[in-house]
């Protein structure tokens, strides 16, 4: 069986299995009320279950056992994947634990270096780096600081761009695209199959994530995600000597974010720790976007850098060619946005530089000072459905005026 079939395979069991269950751990949140309640950083205004994740992680490895003993029929690493087990287990307890009772984030900081520190004492290093027009570089003792960092990067990152509906799942499903992109190309088998894996479980998750039987991923989601995905691609790049670039490139908009995030609590003199609705996709809402507007614009700016990247690991300029497209797609909505707004006074460099995150001063010139993301998107909605309304009438108008029988009410 050739590595393309396999690929194929992996997605088909995973998505199956976990299109399956979604539905049972969304009544599974209910039971147990591990649920995300409404509040000011919240865009939704009903209860809903943060257990998405738990069915992936489940739906992950029953996955891999099922290809193991049925489809692939050839013994997989139980051995570097009982690590990855015991650290998904461990840090899925911290999260359903925020979950459901809401864990400090300095304490469930503290909860995530216990877990790396054991990653890495079983071996799961970042022993060299490969860096453009310098080469391999070991780092020695190193590692050990560079993994704390990449783990911590990868977690945390995934966790706070978690914020509208498909977003964190939609940066998850292009990792785990690129990791089979480069797996088949390098021949590497169990990457694949992880990464496909993966990626199909995920891709089931995101239908409910954004359908009206709503669930969300939750912290354990989120964290384990971020874990999963830096631990393959690590695991990958140690294999082959993947470009540093290269490693990042899914991951560019929650580091972007992350650091920003950081940048910005720091130059209000406020903890690092403390919640904000004031991340990269809570600018592009305050800027007018529609949520699902943001989560197009963010997954259009993440697939242009991976096939950027891509571009130069494969040696295919014409690569280049969708990534522009992708890119340029993204500066569209932006640029239609932006056109709106101008009738209010925004420049296109005070814009840019708050959808960045280099200031804060863009919410005082909408008189949005004072107003949570979930108000706006509440404001948004409204104005939509006034719009629709208003479309309906001046089509019923010139029906009427045309003699033919109006199609709305």
């Amino acid at each position: 069986m050739d590595l393309k079939t396999i690929a194929v395979l992996s997605f088909v069991v995973a998505f199956v299995m976990s299109w399956l269950v979604q539905p049972h751990f969304r009544n599974l949140g209910f039971l147990t009320e591990i649920v995300d309640h409404p509040g000011y950083r919240r865009p939704h205004r009903e209860p809903v279950p943060r257990t998405g994740g738990m069915a992936i992680f489940i739906t992950f490895f029953c996955a891999l056992f099922f290809l193991e003993n049925v489809v692939v029929r050839t013994e997989l690493p139980w051995s570097w994947l009982g690590i990855l087990i015991g650290a998904g287990l461990a840090i899925m307890a911290l999260g359903v634990a925020d979950d459901r009772f809401g864990i400090h984030a300095e304490k469930k900081l503290y909860g995530q270096l216990g877990i790396i520190l054991l990653l890495m004492i079983f071996g799961q290093r970042l022993d060299f780096v490969v860096i453009p027009l310098i080469g391999k570089i070991n780092l020695g003792g190193w590692a050990w600081p560079f993994t704390l960092f990449w783990y911590l990067g990868f977690i945390n990152s995934m966790n706070l761009i978690d914020g509208l509906d498909g977003l964190a799942s939609g940066i998850s499903i292009l990792a785990s695209l690129t990791l089979v992109v480069i797996s088949l190309v390098v021949g590497e088998m169990y990457s694949m199959l992880f990464a496909a894996t993966l990626c199909g479980a995920t891709v089931a998750f995101f239908y409910w994530n954004i359908s009206n039987r709503k669930i969300f991923l939750g912290d354990s989601g989120s964290m384990w995600m971020g874990l999963v995905i830096g631990s393959l691609i690590m695991n990958l790049g140690q294999k082959v000597e993947l470009s540093l670039p290269l490693m990042l490139a899914p991951m560019v908009v929650p580091i972007w974010d992350t650091g920003t995030t950081i940048i910005r609590r720091y130059r209000r003199r406020s903890s690092i720790f403390q919640a904000d609705d004031f991340h990269l996709h809570h600018r592009l809402l305050r800027l007018g976007f529609s949520p699902r507007g943001v989560v197009l614009c963010l997954l259009l700016v993440t697939a242009g850098a991976i096939l950027f990247a891509l571009s130069d690991f494969l040696n295919l300029a014409w690569l280049g060619l969708p990534a522009m497209g992708a890119w340029m797609w993204a500066a569209q909505l932006g640029a239609l946005r932006h056109l709106h707004n101008r009738a209010q006074g925004f420049d296109l460099f005070s814009e840019l530089f708050f959808a960045l995150g280099f200031n804060d001063r863009m919410d005082h010139l909408n008189n949005q000072a004072g107003q949570h993301v979930a108000d706006i998107i509440d404001l948004q909605a409204e104005r939509q459905k006034v719009a629709g309304n208003k479309t309906h009438q001046d089509f019923n108008k010139r029906s009427a005026a045309s003699g033919d029988k109006p199609d709305f009410p």
